[in-house]
């Protein structure tokens, strides 16, 4: 069996986070023998749908699935993780400017990377899926200055290779 794998997914409550739990627990990302520690978080309100999609995943069995925790809080769900989905966002509303959404978001992928700065393995991947993920990515990235800012990812396939000033 292959080392425990940490991953932490925000948004988990949520249609995406819900479709990629069971792909996580059934060994589809690290590999049919790696047990995986699924550390996921979700805004408070959120809560009572995460315990649900928490329930479901219990239910079914992964053999992999070693454990999960639930959070509201950054700091504890990004604690030691290898891996971090950063899905969770707000999403885009009738008449919303781009500028309005990252206006909104920013502050929640500042949050995020500073908690994966200061919680995550120093090799954690981070991959967003947040909108708009490009410059959600970048916003973490520059708040986790004790990770490596190649391993930060958007969902469009955009890699920053190099922290700005």
């Amino acid at each position: 069996m292959a080392e425990l794998k940490r991953i932490a997914v925000t948004g988990a409550a949520g249609n995406i986070g819900y479709a990629l739990l069971p792909r996580i627990a059934s060994g589809a990302i690290f590999g049919p023998d790696a047990p995986v520690q699924l550390q996921l978080l979700e805004i408070p309100p959120a809560m009572d749908a995460l315990r649900g999609t928490v329930m479901e995943m219990l239910d079914a069995a992964f053999p992999l699935l070693a454990g999960i925790t639930q959070s509201s809080d950054p700091a504890e769900a990004f604690d030691g993780v290898d891996l971090a989905l950063l899905v969770g966002s707000k999403p885009r509303t009738k008449g919303m400017e781009r500028n309005d959404l990252i206006r909104e978001n920013g502050p929640i992928f500042t949050g995020q990377g500073n908690a994966l700065s200061d919680k995550a393995n120093p090799e954690c991947r981070v991959i967003v899926v947040g909108n708009p993920c490009n410059t959600n990515c970048l916003i973490a990235q520059q708040n986790s200055p004790n990770l490596n800012p190649l391993n930060f990812s958007a969902g469009s396939g955009c890699r920053f290779t190099h922290a700005s000033p």
